[in-house]
């Protein structure tokens, strides 16, 4: 086996296979295979791929399987973020416009130039959408409001628009309403917090870009210890709020944690913290060749990170 020549050890053939049948062999090994490699003295991996002395297959794939449970975790606060977001922006639209179908109109979002092609773009997304629904054969509730009442109020159609769309249609409203959101997760946050800095439409913003991009990682069962953002969030506003250091807001997954405290509630946020702090401490001690503390410094923890929460 290929392995074994590049020095990976496997102790038993059997446990491989199994490991094998269960999973897909090029998402375990060529996913997470990086941090076992044998790199040069500036860090690239050296060729041919060389697996530091004693690694084995068992503790790639343990490193999968923390990746997994990682990933299950943060899908199931993120979602509960997203229906959140979701509901507030039903509110506050519907609230301001009340007109039927007042969210396929051009002149109820921003009118700013920089806009225009993302509330095109939203419009056609939603007009396409409904029209999907509508000639769906089976039974939905966007098919049944439009029969029913000739409307789909938006606290219907959101239910169908991914996080990616509430992202756009979110950055897309007119900057009025952007506060009046915001605001509402500042209300509950201040309340449960005692914070004195008011969340922002950009930190919001903010929470929407990074969870997007995760949660549509998660769903696909990519990597995330290794997330990390291209472009990194606005560091300044959400330090203050969070009074945390600038620099461990860097775009890493940790950032992703740090942000959901803006978003989520007091107790819902405490649960994901407690459950965190459980997946990691089961894993301490299941890495031999990688410290595991050296996985949790490349997801942007660092040895005091409950500190700050």
């Amino acid at each position: 086996m290929i392995l074994r020549v590049r020095g990976l050890t496997i102790n038993n053939g059997s446990t491989a296979m199994r490991i094998f049948e269960r999973e897909n062999y090029y998402n375990v090994i060529n996913g997470y295979k990086d941090l076992f490699l044998v790199k040069d003295h500036n860090g690239r991996v050296i060729s041919p791929e060389t697996y530091i002395p004693n690694t084995t297959i068992e503790e790639i794939y343990c490193l999968f399987t923390f990746d997994r449970e990682l990933r299950n975790l943060f899908l199931k606060y993120l979602l509960i973020f997203e229906n959140s977001i979701k509901s507030k922006i039903a509110y506050r639209f519907s609230e301001k416009f009340k007109e039927s179908h007042a969210y396929l109109f051009l002149k109820n979002y921003s009118s700013a130039d920089s806009n225009r092609v993302r509330v095109l773009n939203l419009i056609a997304i939603i007009s396409n959408k409904i029209k999907q629904k509508s000639d769906d054969r089976n039974d939905n509730p966007i098919k049944h409001y439009l029969t029913v009442h000739n409307n789909v109020p938006l606290w219907v159609l959101v239910n169908d628009l991914t996080l990616g769309n509430i992202s756009n249609f979110y950055q897309a409203l007119e900057d009025s309403l952007k506060d009046k959101i915001a605001k509402d997760f500042s209300l509950q946050y201040k309340k449960e917090y005692g914070a004195t800095y008011q969340i922002t439409k950009d930190s919001i913003i903010d929470v929407l870009k990074i969870a997007n991009l995760i949660r549509n990682l998660c769903a696909h069962e990519e990597r995330l210890y290794r997330f990390k953002l291209f472009n990194q969030t606005r560091t300044r506003y959400n330090s203050q709020l969070l009074s945390i250091p600038r620099n461990l807001l860097d775009g890493r997954l940790f950032t992703m944690l740090a942000l959901l405290k803006l978003v989520l509630t007091k107790k819902d946020y405490k649960d994901l913290i407690i459950i965190l702090e459980k997946l990691f401490n089961r894993y301490q001690n299941k890495f031999n060749i990688i410290p595991f503390n050296d996985i949790l410094n490349i997801m942007g923890f660092d040895p005091n990170w409950k500190t700050y929460f």
